[in-house]
């Protein structure tokens, strides 16, 4: 009950009082002396659980974003951590903010700008912005600073610095003229007024969503939830438990809905700054969140990028790289050789289809395929999704459009599962009406009620890429993906029923050394009887003895294919890289390699997307960094957390029990860490009624309704104020 990550519930309380009160223990608090604890800290430094009710209808919960960020500036177990600037460490590259993501170059910060024309006629002199000319400059190139252009000497013959009279942009190859809206001239930088003098950080995260079932049993009850862990902190730090915080769950609102709100947050954050306390150089100042990347297994990560999902012609969502075009196939029946390369598993391969009037392809045309699948396409782009996405809505606003509808989505492989909430409700809203015109009355109506699309379409894309920043991730793309793939291949079908190859498996798996490896014995019997219910751990066991358990146990193809993965792995997993050119060389080389020999042993194998996902690790570790900077290891094993929170629910609102369960976790977190705790009240006695609580807390110590108003920091365990 007052553990971070544990759940107790009440009766356990009354039977841990009860077995101290046996015992001879003295002073032990009642469950209501608990509560009422529970009840003033939250006030004091707690978390605030916020409602929603999203687009759908749904209502849903989620932990105040603002609340968040600011205690991490007042933890010393945190702050002292967290790196705000980039740094350039040469070939070397360790952290998030040694990558290209965060610019430095040679102890210099670089900014990316836009080239600025001085404008002169006859009523004012100013400045035209060229949108369409995007340049770089370093610290070094700054000359005046804005409140000083008027008076130097450097600018006396230029216009005034507050004078921008518009921005150029390209349209088509046609320059246009806007108004400047960007920032307000006379002001100059926001950021420079809203911190009159303040230091201002950034402070980017790695924003994480998945689903989980909520349930113990097998029965699955899905829960979308949202986390992140601050990406200023060293990979030795990112993936502990303490730095993974909760934003929100709900088992009713999809993601999409739920990042509505998230959004609407990080956008007032990044509009206003988020005020926290500084406690190691104990000063205020203003803090300004980004999302760094957007974390999640592939299906989740091609949701959250408006994708129409792996089994889509279009199947990437980085990249155009192209499929079958479903409407020339039909699927027949699996043959037993499919059943065989696929490890027991139900796929359709091009040898299972076959073309309706046409001839079966030929070895060339399945070598083009192949070519075309193990190599990067043209990047998806951002603003041509957003402009897809609008027309969709656009064109659906109008009656007989469904047709071109479906065709787009199927050409550009988009699918916007929020929007598509609307589209299905504008093609229903006027089934029952006979007639084009009151059908399109119908529709026209229904299109005033769902206005707020648009913007949300913009809106959910603003300030990140959701194509290219979605790292591959490593465990389900590698250990959950190939290591599973061929483990079930391997013991399902290459030693299938043959015992005495099973058996002889099994014992070397139970004889294999595992010293040095950091990770217990291994159960030979567990690992082949149930190769079908393995977890990840388990396949990062495998990962290691495979090469020496299944040599002349499988074919030299199988096992060559086996030998090329497992060289791959630990270049994928090294959380330090000395020299990223010679590194990134050896990774691109091992996955081509690993590709080539899979394609030799069965090119039915590159049905399966991930293949082509793992090409663009390369350029996410440039990114990003390391790739176990973006693993989410940490983040599937807090899983564990959200469902131990919603099974000790009332599951009449578990989205609101989870988060204030979280929220409670969360000051107790900042307490035992000794951070500062600001209180902003006009109540002058509550800083001796709050020593009194955290001393020795007596039933009523604090009004509740008083918390959280008084104007002095304090740290906790200290009744001085600072």
């Amino acid at each position: 009950m007052h553990l971070p990550c544990s759940v107790f519930s009440q009766h356990q309380v009354d039977l841990l009082t009860s077995l101290l009160h046996i015992n001879g223990v003295s002073d032990v608090p009642s469950v209501r002396t608990l509560k009422i604890l529970e009840d003033g800290l939250q006030k004091i430094c707690g978390i605030e659980t916020l409602p929603f009710t999203g687009a759908f209808v749904c209502k849903y919960h989620m932990n105040s974003f603002f609340k968040n960020i600011a205690p991490e500036m007042a933890n010393p177990h945190v702050c002292s951590k967290l790196h705000f600037y980039p740094e350039e460490s040469g070939k070397q590259l360790n952290e998030a903010y040694q990558a290209q993501r965060w610019f430095q170059h040679k102890g210099m910060f670089f900014a990316k700008a836009w080239s600025l024309r001085a404008v002169v006629n006859d009523t004012r002199c100013g400045w035209i912005v060229e949108g369409h000319r995007e340049i770089e400059i370093s610290e070094a190139e700054l000359l005046v600073s804005f409140k000083n252009w008027g008076v130097s000497k450097s600018t006396f013959a230029l216009p005034p610095a507050q004078n921008i009279m518009g921005i150029e942009k390209s349209c088509q190859g046609v320059l246009q003229s806007e108004p400047w809206t960007l920032t307000k001239p006379h002001e100059g930088n926001q950021w420079h007024a809203l911190a009159n003098g303040a230091c201002v950080y950034s402070f980017p995260i790695w924003l994480y969503c998945d689903d989980t079932s909520g349930n113990l049993s097998k029965h699955w009850n899905k829960h979308n939830s949202f986390l992140f862990t601050p990406a200023g902190l060293p990979h030795a730090a990112v993936h502990q438990e303490y730095n993974v915080h909760f934003l929100c769950t709900s088992n009713t609102a999809p993601p999409l809905e739920m990042l509505d709100a998230f959004v609407n947050q990080l956008e007032e954050a990044q509009e206003t700054g988020i005020w926290a306390w500084d406690c190691i150089h104990k000063e205020q100042v203003l803090v300004i969140p980004s999302v760094l990347a957007l974390l999640g297994d592939n299906p989740m990560q091609g949701e959250l990028a408006c994708h129409v999902g792996s089994m889509g012609k279009y199947f990437c969502h980085i990249c155009n790289v192209k499929g079958h075009d479903s409407q020339e196939m039909t699927t027949t029946t699996v043959d037993e050789q499919t059943q065989e390369h696929s490890g027991g598993e139900r796929r359709f391969t091009p040898g299972t289809r076959k073309l309706r009037g046409k001839a079966k392809g030929t070895m060339a045309d399945m070598v083009a395929c192949i070519k075309w699948f193990v190599n990067v396409g043209e990047p998806c782009q951002k603003e041509q999704s957003i402009d897809e996405l609008k027309s969709m809505f656009t064109m659906a606003s109008s009656i007989g459009n469904q047709t071109k509808i479906k065709n787009i989505k199927t050409s550009t492989g988009l699918k916007d599962r929020y929007l598509e909430y609307f589209l299905d409700g504008m093609a229903s809203s006027h089934k029952k009406k006979h007639g084009n015109s009151s059908k399109q009355q119908a529709l026209e109506e229904y299109v005033k009620f769902s206005l707020c699309t648009k913007k949300k379409i913009k809106q959910k894309l603003t300030g990140l890429n959701p194509h290219s920043d979605t790292p591959v991730e490593v465990l389900h793309t590698v250990l959950l993906g190939f290591v599973k793939y061929f483990w079930r291949d391997a013991v399902n079908i290459r030693i299938g029923k043959n015992k005495i190859k099973k058996a002889l498996l099994e014992t070397r798996l139970s004889s294999f050394d595992t010293t040095g490896l950091e990770i217990p014995p291994l159960s030979g019997h567990t690992l082949v009887q149930y190769a079908g219910s393995l977890v990840g751990h388990d396949f990062w066991a495998i990962a290691q003895a495979a090469p020496f358990v299944l040599h002349g146990l499988v074919p030299d193809e199988c096992y060559s294919t086996w030998v090329a993965l497992l060289k791959l792995i630990p270049l994928i997993w090294q959380s330090e890289i000395d020299d990223i050119d010679v590194h990134l060389q050896q990774l691109e080389t091992a996955i081509q390699d690993f590709l080539a020999h899979t394609a030799c042993w069965t090119p039915q194998w590159f049905n399966k997307p991930k293949f082509h996902i793992l090409l663009h690790l390369v350029e996410h570790i440039c990114q990003f960094g390391p790739a176990a900077l973006f693993a989410t290891e940490a983040f599937e094993s807090f899983n564990a957390v959200i469902q131990a929170k919603s099974i000790h629910s009332n599951q009449q609102s578990p989205s609101h029990d989870i988060a204030k369960g979280f929220a409670h976790g969360n000051w107790i977190r900042h307490i035992l860490s000794g951070a500062h705790i600001h209180i902003h009240s006009s109540h002058s006695k509550l800083e001796n009624k709050i020593q009194k609580l955290i001393e020795m807390p007596p039933p009523g110590a604090l009004n509740v309704e008083e918390a959280g108003t008084c104007s002095f920091p304090i740290t906790s365990g200290s009744s001085s104020g600072q």
